[in-house]
């Protein structure tokens, strides 16, 4: 997989994650577990597509 195809797939999974988690966050305000699991997982994605930008 190309460098460019590996950060468009870890940038889609990113706004993916980003729009569950606020959804998550409007629609759950009594349990916002859910929502910080989704959320922490889409900053790893992030952080991932960050390191394969620099690194690789």
């Amino acid at each position: 997989m190309k460098k460019n195809e590996l950060r468009n797939l870890l940038n889609s999974l990113f706004l993916v994650g980003f729009l569950v988690a606020l959804i998550l966050y409007l629609t759950m305000p009594e349990n916002r577990t859910p929502f910080l699991v989704v959320c922490f997982i889409s900053m790893a994605i992030k952080i991932a597509e960050y390191i394969v930008r620099y690194f690789r």
